[in-house]
């Protein structure tokens, strides 16, 4: 059983051409990045620096700009848009960002302010260099994109945003009280409090932190997967026969026999897992004073497992029958 990859969105007309397009998008985005926190620097406290590390020798330098130029190499192979990536960039970069906040009393606008840098950083090239998805789009054709009136529904889309919100807090919130604190005394050596943890205003502070969650889950994972459109694999699999089929065929259908819209969700959710735990456990194991990679890792897997709850949630409400492929 063979597919079709899917083609990546029309870019708009440009005179770069579309091999130099990415090289382009690279570089347009470690310069931003580097201008905005310069600029921030300028004009912060420092406080940062006191519970960073230094490292400032070229082979740190030289990973950190492989890093981002991986990142976002999977973003435009992915076919990702100007509004994909700023989710991805906003639900991936804000573990690390609460934590500064929460543990090393960070203030919220200097976490704010970085977070905001991450987001800008990758969705402006985005979107000077590549147009939005149909399902993206509020005048999408219907030929275009699938259940557009279940998209546009504004009570679904509270609904989902509160669903996904709802699994982000739980998990936050309960692996505080099963254990996370004693594990980051173990794993930050340098840790300045952890009251928040124990604090009664937890769920108040959670809250704040897991609504914007919700906006940007709704808009990364389930209106993609809800607008994707049947493509060549759905009719592949349709026509499937097990009787006829040979061995890697009916190997192919057990293991990837999904409609294009579970297959869009699994993909997404994966790679939002993915980058949740790497972007949180390379940040803090670099960025942090005391902080051991393990520490990192532990934190960032308590978000790629709350993804993942979500992801599978999506999935769930959306497998009806009223739902069209």
């Amino acid at each position: 059983m063979t597919s079709k990859s899917p083609s990546p969105p029309s870019a708009p007309k440009s005179t770069i051409p579309p091999t130099l397009r990415l090289p382009v998008l690279i570089q347009l985005s470690c310069s931003l990045s580097a201008a905005l926190y310069t600029l921030s620097s300028m004009f912060g406290t420092g406080e940062l620096a006191l519970v960073s590390t230094t490292r400032d020798d070229w082979w740190t330098i030289i990973s950190l700009i492989i890093w981002r130029a991986g990142e976002l190499a999977v973003e435009w192979l992915a076919g990702y848009d100007s509004i994909d990536v700023a989710c991805l960039a906003f639900l991936s970069n804000l573990p690390y960002q609460y934590f500064l906040r929460t543990f090393y009393n960070i203030r919220p606008t200097t976490v704010g302010a970085n977070l905001l840098i991450e987001v800008i950083t990758v969705s402006i090239p985005f979107y000077l260099l590549r147009d939005t998805l149909p399902v993206h789009k509020s005048y999408a054709a219907k030929s275009e994109v699938s259940n557009g009136s279940i998209i546009k529904d504004y009570p679904i889309q509270v609904y989902m945003m509160i669903l996904a919100a709802a699994i982000y807090g739980n998990v936050i919130f309960y692996s505080f009280r099963l254990g996370l604190p004693t594990f980051f005394i173990r794993h930050f050596e340098e840790i300045k409090s952890l009251q928040a943890a124990h604090n009664t205003e937890l769920p108040v502070a959670i809250a704040a932190c897991i609504l914007p969650i919700g906006f940007a889950i709704h808009r990364f994972l389930f209106t993609p997967s809800l607008g994707a459109k049947p493509d060549q694999l759905d009719d592949e699999i349709a026509n499937f026969d097990p009787e006829t089929a040979t061995f890697g065929e009916t190997l192919a259908y057990n293991i990837w026999g999904f409609s294009k819209r579970t297959r869009t969700l699994i993909k997404r959710t994966i790679t939002l897992a993915l980058m949740s735990f790497l972007q949180t456990g390379v940040k803090t194991y670099i960025g942090v004073k005391g902080a051991e990679a393990s520490g990192g890792a532990g934190w960032g897997a308590v978000w790629s497992i709350a993804t993942l709850l979500t992801g599978a949630a999506i999935w769930w409400v959306g497998d009806v029958n009223e739902i069209s492929n």
